[in-house]
């Protein structure tokens, strides 16, 4: 289906993969993992947070693929980070996945236990129980000051990127730092399904408003992971790579950008932007 990527360990990544945030354990994430892999999908975007992780697991090892023909990533939680918390995390993970290993694993929130994280993120790496590693939602600083103190570069950097928060900024630095950057919540959580300017470019080319947003966010060359639980979304996510916007196109979406964030965590963040608490 989608093109790979070749990471700063020289371990290929399909840019395209499925997100798996939302879709609750059992039939709605068996249903939506089928859809993907029969559409050609070969990476699964998953988290412990998400807690569909055994469902998860059971698509796959049911599918006809062997391990190495999909591209599996995962995320550790707040509350496992830290120097001695990842081991056992990662373990729980792979036993409710049924599998011996992540292709990349994320942390997925900065938090200040973050520098042990990392620091044991590398431990992970060399047991064999992933094979790359990376962060999501760290500003360009906290990457910065990560890679200062541990001398280690990620090889992926998620971030939550979609026209409304297009994030120029965050390319120029992940090509500097040979990161790949990884664009969640790239249909901007269904925010742009009405608006005009999206629709009269998918109306000239006959296409839909999530092709010509996420055409948008391939041209600029991210890799991109979104989610649905619906086959038939799921399967259109995946045909846009026969037809191209035009330059005027991509500026004219461009323009859309508000710096809006579609999120809505549930932390309290100290000063620096690293996560203090989770709120109850």
């Amino acid at each position: 289906m989608a093109e790979q990527v070749l990471l700063n360990n020289r371990r290929a990544m399909p840019r395209l993969g499925l997100g798996l945030w939302g879709p609750r354990d059992g039939r709605e994430t068996l249903v939506a993992v089928e859809a993907a892999l029969e559409a050609g999908y070969r990476l699964f975007d998953s988290a412990s947070a998400y807690h569909n992780e055994k469902s998860l697991g059971q698509a796959l090892r049911a599918s006809s693929l062997k391990r190495n023909e999909y591209f599996l990533v995962g995320k550790i939680w707040n509350d496992d980070q830290g120097f001695h918390g990842p081991k056992e995390a990662i373990k729980r993970s792979l036993e409710a996945l049924g599998l011996e290993y992540f292709d990349l694993y994320l942390i997925h929130w900065p938090t200040r236990a973050s520098l042990d994280t990392w620091r044991a993120f590398q431990e992970l790496r060399d047991l064999g129980l992933t094979r790359s590693i990376g962060v999501a939602n760290f500003s360009p600083e906290q990457l910065k000051d990560l890679i200062e103190a541990t001398k280690v570069k990620p090889q992926v950097w998620q971030m939550e990127i979609h026209p409304l928060r297009a994030r120029p900024d965050l390319s120029p630095i992940a090509t500097e730092l040979g990161i790949e950057l990884m664009a969640y919540s790239p249909l901007a959580r269904g925010r742009l399904k009405k608006n005009q300017i999206i629709g009269r470019i998918a109306q000239s080319l006959e296409r839909s408003f999530s092709q010509i947003i996420l055409r948008w966010a391939w041209q600029r060359g991210l890799s991109l992971i979104p989610k649905s639980i619906r086959p038939e979304r799921i399967q259109e996510n995946a045909r846009i790579f026969d037809f191209e916007l035009s330059k005027e196109q991509m500026l004219a979406i461009n323009r859309l950008d508000q710096g809006q964030s579609v999120l809505k965590p549930p932390f309290v963040f100290d000063e620096a932007g690293y996560v203090l608490s989770s709120l109850k």
